[in-house]
């Protein structure tokens, strides 16, 4: 017998019915009726009925728009009748209370509500009789119900409400939704509340620090709303079981568990070691009180644990450098670590090196491994790239950013740096192996066609204001050769264009402003009032009202002429008193150096030169450009100036008399 894909044959068949064995598609329709039928289809042999007999037409038909939509909703309204029907089992009276809740509720939370005192007294009158608050505190409807009274709600009622809710603090601070009323009493509470909910969380501060939703209300109770001796007593919790109930006063840290009891040292660390091991483990390291733990434990462990634990904690040095005692904890674990450990901690650290140069406190971990890392060549692609590409982001968020910048292209520079804060930078370079000298000059090789490149591209971004330029004539110490020259022909173009306008105060670009004197209401009488204030654009979800603030903060904050603007003005007098340091520089290694004052004076049109002697700043930057420059460009100082001599001598500002004197005109 031989066997084939379609059919076997038998050697009877071949020699007696060759003509019949041709046709096997009938055996092959029979195969066919013996497959399984669909979820939806009818059996064949039902289908087809008695023989001789049509088929019935078919009343369902499968995988179409309306079959699929008839079956969901009827499983939807199954799904629906079988919830309340739990409910009502669970709690009928419950079930009730919470559905007559919502009802009112509805009418609480609009925004031009009336009697809000009212409709939250009737709300507490009827969940505080039945002392319901914790029982409907983790649904997610009626939770929003808790949250939106104690919002409106005066601090008599929402003391009732906490009384209610603190002696589950734990059970509602695990919860998915439960979490947002604990939440709610720190936001909309007063410091009274805030004192009793920091105490009933620090009864199970231990398990609430390593949970997801209790984690963060642990490291906001920490951080803002606990007081010096609520601190204290939270992380005693964690030195040992012994203070869990019973706290003590007089220890402040962990060293002072052991200086009665010198046993206890052990246990203490043992302990403590446990606690940040979990939370590691667990990627719950953006707590400040396991930052504070850390910083602790890193002083005082011997260093085969110490090991241990930074091995851990490397990883991780972008989540535990949101506060001071973090950071201070990240930078001591980069700077005793070994070589491998940290390629791969910078290697880790490089999506966040951006967010971390902006930050108040991460961005000390970044100028740590600018100063202290000897690989430059990972250095330039982890640390340096990464901030040239956001450069503008970073420079125009703050003095943080700025700070990181200005140590790239000048660093230990006082200008940028209080003197206290160099010395700890390089207090770190005992851990390093690389002359300073030889590091620093090879990152700033890494960064200076970078920079060029930007200032090329946006040259009026780094004279948008007195901050910003005064970065750039610090960074421009650095610089020289033909890198030099090219900053100097873009920023001088920028200064030379008669439609350069700059905000009178510089607005950073998170949507965050500095304004000069922005008082909204008037002060009242002896009311100090400060000469500069920050202030932020508050997000709103209102459309309306983000225009109403963004037309506010243009109106105090109007638009000046470049050259006449003061911190600019000082920025400019800088950079021109550069050209004489650089061309002295260069004159003693027998090179020619390029100068910012010859190009402002190239790149001057008459016409724009009437609009400056016309003003009292731009008369001074032509004086100190007259006296900072070449005979050369002296000549040309004069030559252009001649032209205009009668306006000029026609001026009663200050500036423009010195001038007049000064060019014998």
């Amino acid at each position: 017998m031989i066997q084939t894909k379609k059919r076997s044959i038998s050697a009877s068949d071949s020699h007696g019915e060759g003509s019949a064995s041709k046709k096997p598609v009938k055996k092959l329709k029979k195969l066919e009726t013996n497959k399984p039928t669909g979820k939806f289809q009818k059996n064949a042999a039902v289908a087809k009925g008695k023989l001789g007999e049509k088929a019935d037409k078919k009343t369902f038909v499968a995988n179409t728009p309306e079959s699929k939509k008839e079956y969901w909703n009827g499983l939807k309204a199954k799904q629906k009748e079988l919830r309340q029907q739990r409910r009502q089992n669970k709690s009928k009276e419950l079930y009730e209370l919470s559905v007559s809740a919502k009802k009112v509720y509805e009418k609480l939370k609009r925004k031009n509500a009336e009697n809000k005192d009212e409709l939250v007294q009737k709300l507490h009158d009827m969940l505080g009789k039945e002392n319901a608050y914790a029982k409907i505190a983790t649904s997610h409807d009626t939770a929003r119900v808790i949250q939106c009274m104690i919002k409106n709600a005066s601090e008599g009622v929402c003391d009732q409400i906490a009384d209610s809710l603190l002696p589950k603090v734990f059970d509602l601070a695990t919860s998915k939704y439960g979490h947002h009323c604990i939440t709610s009493l720190f936001k909309h509470g007063s410091k009274h509340q805030w004192q009793r909910v920091v105490d009933a969380i620090t009864k199970h501060v231990v398990k609430m620090v390593n949970h997801a939703f209790s984690g963060a209300i642990v490291d906001a109770a920490y951080n803002e709303y606990a007081t010096n001796e609520q601190r204290k007593f939270m992380r005693q919790a964690f030195y040992s079981e012994l203070y869990l109930l019973e706290k003590d006063r007089t220890i402040q840290t962990m060293k002072d568990c052991w200086k009665t009891n010198g046993y206890m040292k052990k246990s203490v660390l043992t302990t403590v070691k446990g606690h940040l091991v979990q939370a590691a483990n667990k990627k719950l390291t953006d707590n400040s009180l396991i930052h504070a733990l850390l910083a602790e434990f890193l002083q005082e462990a011997a260093d085969v644990e110490r090991s241990e634990v930074i091995e851990l904690y490397l990883p991780l040095l972008a989540s535990i450098s949101s506060t001071k005692d973090g950071t201070e904890a990240a930078i001591f674990c980069f700077v005793n670590s070994v070589v491998k450990d940290r390629r791969a901690a910078l290697k880790a650290m490089k999506p966040y090196v951006e967010k971390l140069a902006i930050h108040e406190h991460g961005h000390r971990l970044i100028m740590c491994v600018l100063n202290c890392y000897d690989d430059t060549v990972i250095l330039g692609k982890q640390v340096v790239g990464p901030i040239l590409d956001q450069i503008e982001t970073i420079v125009g968020s703050g003095d943080w950013g700025r700070k990181v910048v200005g140590w790239i292209f000048s660093p230990a520079d006082k200008q940028l740096l209080h003197p206290t804060q160099i010395d700890l930078l390089d207090s770190y370079l005992e851990h390093s192996k690389k002359d300073k000298d030889v590091r620093r000059k090879e990152v700033l090789a890494a960064a200076v066609e970078g920079f060029c490149k930007q200032v090329e591209k946006n040259a009026s971004f780094w004279l948008r204001g007195g901050h910003t330029a005064l970065l750039t004539a610090v960074i421009l110490k650095s610089f020289e050769g033909e890198q030099l020259a090219r900053l100097h022909r873009a920023l001088a173009a920028v200064v030379c264009d008669p439609d350069w306008k700059v905000h009178e105060n510089e607005i950073n670009l998170d949507g965050s402003a500095l304004l000069a004197s922005v008082v909204d209401k008037k002060p009242k009488e002896n009311e100090k009032t400060t000469e500069r204030k920050v202030k932020k654009l508050k997000k709103s979800p209102f459309e309306e009202d983000k225009i109403v603030a963004r037309e506010k903060l243009l109106a105090a904050n109007p638009l000046v002429g470049g050259i006449e603007h003061a911190g600019v003005h000082i920025a400019l007098k800088k950079i021109i008193k550069l050209d004489q340091e650089k061309r002295q520089q260069a004159s003693s290694e027998g090179s020619e150096v390029s100068q910012f004052g010859q190009a402002v004076i190239e790149g001057l049109t008459v016409e724009q030169l009437k609009s400056w002697i016309s003003q009292n700043r731009p008369c001074f930057l032509l004086l100190l450009i007259f006296e900072n420059t070449t005979p050369e460009v002296q000549r040309m100082v004069k030559a252009k100036i001649a032209s205009v001599k009668k306006e000029l001598k026609s001026q009663k500002h200050t500036g423009g008399k010195l001038l007049v004197e000064k060019l014998n005109l």
